[in-house]
């Protein structure tokens, strides 16, 4: 945790300032295994997907697939509910919240009209997606992430932020 934190603050440019507001794109454990240990460290408060804060108060191990890929995550509580179709101001820039169904089905991603920036969680990466769970345990899983990446095409991103990897441009 301590190395999770100094991380944290060396590549987010916090410089000393406390992190006021940790935005989750969606529930995954790989997503959120670090939301209980930030909220101590700098007190923010944490946001999650509406489609996923019941499963996040309940802590439906089962439901947030953490006993189907054997993975833990630190109990947290949920400040903020975050609703499809809301816009929302952080650091300045207005975020449209969509619903990004398919690797995680209340997934969001996060897009501003005026710079053309996609923070797209798993939806989307530079050279694929998250993992779509097989039809024997979602059969809707896989057509929601085909219409998600449909959606994100109609967005006309410049810059695409990615849960994973580094940000990219070649969004195409």
């Amino acid at each position: 945790v301590p190395l999770m934190l100094a991380l944290i603050a060396s590549r987010m440019g916090l410089d000393g300032r406390p992190l006021a507001k940790l935005v989750n794109t969606h529930c995954h454990s790989d997503h959120i295994g670090g939301n209980a240990a930030l909220r101590r460290a700098y007190g923010c408060t944490i946001s999650v997907p509406a489609a996923e804060a019941p499963l996040i108060d309940a802590w439906d191990e089962r439901a947030l697939l953490y006993d189907y890929a054997d993975q833990r995550a630190e109990r947290f509580t949920v400040d903020e509910i975050l609703v499809p179709g809301s816009t929302y101001t952080w650091g300045d820039l207005e975020w449209r919240a969509l619903a990004a169904p398919g690797h995680a089905m209340g997934a969001l991603v996060f897009f501003n009209d005026e710079h053309r920036i996609l923070i797209s969680g798993d939806a989307l990466w530079q050279r694929g997606y998250g993992i779509v769970m097989p039809p024997e345990l979602d059969a809707a899983a896989l057509p929601a992430t085909r219409a998600t990446l449909e959606m994100i095409a109609t967005l006309d991103a410049r810059w695409v932020i990615p849960g994973h990897g580094e940000p990219f441009s070649d969004v195409a």
